[in-house]
């Protein structure tokens, strides 16, 4: 069977999503919040900022408002529209570390569901248009491939490493 690049890309996103989430959920607000030093990243701040980031880029493609604007995820979260955790400083990181599973999960899964919806209506020849005539190299392929799967993929690898520091076997 033959797949087409949207596919693959639908697949990528997907198995992405589906692993972050089911890697994250069953961690305690302990091992959300764990740094092995004090200006380190922690999980619940990775997981957290990654789905935010995904969730402006699929917006920004969509040509439509993100998931954390439009159904006021800022407001549950206790944060502003325009947090992303880009330029964070360690308290901040901290907060948003901090901030309750039991609501960032929903809006992470609200996000995997939104990236989902919008890839099935885009075509092998739409991933060649720039959304931004100012950024003509920023192409949706460019976008999904660079912003989405690889940012994603190397946050997982960072939420990996931070379980196994903390103990946790790899597929825990």
């Amino acid at each position: 069977m033959t797949m087409t690049v949207v596919e693959y890309i639908q697949r990528s996103v997907s198995d992405l999503n589906n692993t972050l989430i089911q890697d994250v959920k069953p961690l305690t607000p302990q091992q959300l919040a764990w740094k092995p030093a004090p200006n380190a990243n922690p999980i619940g701040f990775l997981f957290w900022h990654f789905m935010r980031s995904q969730d402006e880029i699929i917006a920004g493609l969509a040509k439509r408002q993100s998931v954390w604007v439009s159904e006021k995820w800022f407001e549950k979260l206790e944060l502003t529209p325009r947090d992303s955790g880009a330029g964070y400083k360690p308290e901040q990181v901290d907060k948003a570390a901090a901030m309750p599973l039991e609501t960032v999960m929903p809006y992470a899964e609200r996000v995997a569901q939104s990236s989902q919806d919008y890839l099935k209506t885009i075509t092998d020849a739409d991933l060649e248009t720039a959304n931004d005539p100012n950024r003509p190299n920023r192409t949706v392929v460019v976008m999904l491939r660079s912003f989405v799967i690889a940012h994603g993929w190397w946050h997982l690898g960072e939420i990996k490493y931070l379980k196994g520091m903390q103990g946790m076997p790899f597929a825990y």
